[in-house]
Formats: structure tokens, sequence, C-alpha cells
């Protein structure tokens, strides 16, 4: 097995003086090319960028030999010769032990050179795609076999598990309201997962989630979901959802996706005085998901909209969310916007309201605390993002049926919790002050 092509980044310069004099001019001579360079720190940099210009080129094993030092007057001169090594073309990427068909989904998110020669910071994008797929354990390295590159990856074969929990009092009710996220990765497969989602956002609502991906049918780019959902309001209505969803997609950061739904709605137990009407309705729907490559500043869009067909009136819901993240050295900030508009041509029902609030946006704020119709808001978080992560937040949200602006403010730290992280929040709602403070506490896996 050939070396790590990485390691013709190591560099040893054998300088007549450690000293450089602020006074000398500096020369770097590379076989027949000559550089003027201002200090010993662009001279460095230059080594670099020829290392990397070859690398490029498909030299994995170029190295730059020290040749020979002198100084004429007040001008010093450092000569080096190219040792560019073996020209390598790649027409072969090895991920590990993978089955044909997990093989060929890996292969999705690889592009080889177009001229086929190896190139260094292509194969260093990959790696980093790679590492941001949540399917898959990345190391950062990767090895030369003839034709073949290596990459060293391993398919996920966890649970993940996000618990959200708050205190909440409701007229004479007092308890604890939250949710819990379970997700099985690369089930039976690479690629194949399924979820479980409860929730008890009020002290009187239940709901129930659970759902099935089958990624990739035939190798082709088309996936396909099953999900089924259940709401109980105790004193009102129950809805249930059967979704069968068909998601194409259009590139390795972009799908397209087109649902069936059959919902039922009708009253609960002791709803039945509530004069919710039995009805079943079907609903389309498509949206469509973006997400931008892995680095200092990454964007994510996801928008859809759906129209419901029921027996005496159709009703339209639209959603948008946008986020802008950035990660400097020491300071990160996150930026969202997010909006929905539901549209009928009868009163629009509470089961088909938006509902605001919570752990994650609206953090002032119970879990659905506002019901809307309409709503626009933006969220605002800033502070040091690492293994430990300390930051301020400010949400807000012009809502239908609120004549006032809404403003939370407030702070949140997560620490490393195993594999997890344990998240504490305290938001706080402008019009209240902090005798209507919210804390809440979230466990999650990053």
């Amino acid at each position: 097995m050939k070396r790590c092509f990485l390691k013709y980044f190591l560099l040893f310069l054998t300088l007549g003086s450690t000293i450089l004099p602020a006074q000398n001019a500096l020369v770097l001579i590379i076989e027949n090319d000559s550089l003027a360079v201002k200090d010993q720190d662009a001279l460095e940099e230059k080594i670099d960028d020829h290392l990397l210009q070859y690398a490029n080129a498909g030299y994995p094993y170029i190295n730059l030999q020290f040749n020979a030092y002198e100084k004429q007057n007040n001008t010093e001169y450092f000569h080096y010769r190219i040792d560019k090594g073996e020209k390598v073309r790649i027409d072969t990427i090895v991920f590990g032990d993978y089955s044909p068909r997990e093989i060929a989904l890996l292969s999705r998110y690889i592009n080889l050179p177009e001229d086929g020669y190896f190139h260094y910071s292509q194969v260093q994008l990959t790696i980093a795609d790679l590492k941001s797929n949540p399917l898959l354990r990345v190391e950062e390295k990767a090895d030369i076999y003839d034709k073949g590159l290596r990459l060293y990856t391993e398919a996920k074969q966890n649970i993940r598990f996000d618990a959200m929990a708050a205190y909440k009092e409701e007229r004479e009710q007092k308890g604890i309201v939250g949710n819990i996220d379970m997700s099985l990765i690369n089930l039976g497969g690479l690629g194949r997962t399924a979820t479980f989602h409860w929730t008890r956002p009020t002290l009187s609502a239940n709901t129930i989630d659970l759902s099935y991906t089958e990624p990739y049918i035939l190798n082709r780019p088309f996936s396909m979901s099953g999900a089924f959902s259940q709401r109980y309001e105790d004193s009102s209505y129950v809805k249930r959802d059967l979704d069968l969803s068909f998601i194409y997609h259009v590139n390795n950061r972009s799908t397209f996706t087109i649902n069936y739904i059959n919902e039922y709605i009708g009253s609960s137990q002791d709803g039945s005085d509530s004069l919710f009407v039995k009805q079943k309705r079907s609903a389309t729907k498509a949206g469509f998901n973006y997400y931008s490559k892995p680095g200092m500043i990454r964007a994510k869009v996801l928008a859809s909209s759906s129209l419901h067909f029921g027996s005496k009136s159709r009703i339209s819901k639209n959603d948008i969310y946008a986020e802008i993240i950035y990660r400097g050295t020491y300071i990160g900030i996150n930026c969202k916007l997010l909006g929905a508009l539901a549209v009928s041509e009868d009163i629009i029902a509470n089961y088909d309201h938006y509902k605001l609030g919570g752990a994650r946006f609206l953090r002032a704020a119970y879990f659905e605390q506002y019901l809307t119709p309409a709503y626009f808001g933006w969220s605002l978080e800033s502070g040091y993002f690492r293994d430990l992560d300390i930051y301020l937040f400010y949400d807000g949200a012009l809502i239908q049926g609120i004549e006032k602006t809404v403003h939370h403010f407030g702070f949140g730290i997560s620490v490393p919790a195993g594999n997890n992280k344990l998240t504490l929040a305290l938001g706080i709602d402008s019009q209240e002050g902090f005798s209507g403070a919210k804390f809440h506490v979230s466990w999650n896996m990053p």
C-alpha cells in the first residue's frame, strides 16, 4: 500500500539562520521559477501554494526538497528542487464493507475529477460532504491504491434520541409537557430509517407520529416514505393521517417531494358534544428542500404547499423555512426566517391552525401557546458554538390574531452528554418581563 497522500504537506526547512534580518530581501527559487517574497511567512505560504498546485494536477506525492541557501549583498536566496513523484489517475473510489446497493448510494455523493487525475482539494471537499451526511461516520483521511481512492467511512448503526421538557400551568392543571423523538438509523441497510415521535404540547393534547423511508428505489434517484400520525385533543377532536411520499433527489443537496395524504377527523371521547363533525379529507402536498455545502457559511431552505379536499370546503397550507449558519473561530451566528399561511373557503378549524411556542421557536412561550392561521417569524442566535454552546437568542413574530409583534429574548447553554447534547434555555417575553420567563430543557443528538 502506498503511503497516505496527505503526508505531502509535511515540510522541513533547513535554513542557514533561524532569524531572518528584517532588512534583507528574500527570494524563493523553485527549479527555474524565481519569486520575491516579503518575509518568512510569505516564503512558507508560497511553498505550500506550489505543493497544492501540483497536488491538484494529479501528483499526490509531490515533495519540495531544500537544495541550497545563499546570500548576496542584502538578498537571501532559498533554492528548492521538485520531486513530483508519480502522476495518478483515479477511476475507482472504495468506501469500505458495503453491499452493491449501498456502494451505488454512496457513489451519488462523489464527483470524480473530470480529467480523471487525482485532485487534492476535491478529495478534501468530498470528505467534508460525507462528514455532513447524518448516515455516516467519516475519518479525515484517504489512501491511494493504484487507480483507486479509499475513503474511510462507516454506516452509523445507532438510535437517535431527542427529548424536550417544560413545566406548564393551564387553568387548574399543572404538569410537564414536552416530546420524545427516536430514529433508527440505517435500519437493515444504509439509508433506511424509521422514526417515532411522541409529544404532549399541552396538558390536554397528545400526538404520535411514525414513519419509514426506503431510499433510492431500484438504485434510481427516487425514495419513498410512509407515515402515520395522530393528534388527540382530550376535549374536542382526534385527527389521524396516512401519508405516502415520493421523493425525487434533484442532486445531493436538493430534493423535491410529492405527498398523498388521507385524513380522518372526528370528536374525541371526552369531546363528543364539541360539535366536531366526523369527516374524511384527502390532500396533495409538494415540497422542496435545499442544503448548501458544508463550510464556514451554510444555508438551508425548506418550502411546501398543500391542498386539502374535504366534503364541504378546501384549504391550502403553505410553509417556508430558511436558515443561514455562520461558524467562525470563536463566534457563531444562526439566522432563521420562517412563515406559514393557511387559506380556506370556510372558517379555519383548530386542527388546521399553526401552533407556535416552545423550546425551538418563541422560547418565552409554552408549547403551542399561540394558535394562528398565519404568521411570519425570525430568530437570531449568537454566541460560542463548539462542544459547549453558550449563546444569546432573540425570537420575533408577526402572528395573525395578535395585535402586537411578539419579541422573546433569552440565553441558552448546551453541554455534551455522551453522544448527545443537553440544552437549557431561558426565554423572556418583552411584554411580560422576568415574571413570565419560561425555562426549557432539551436532550438532543447533534
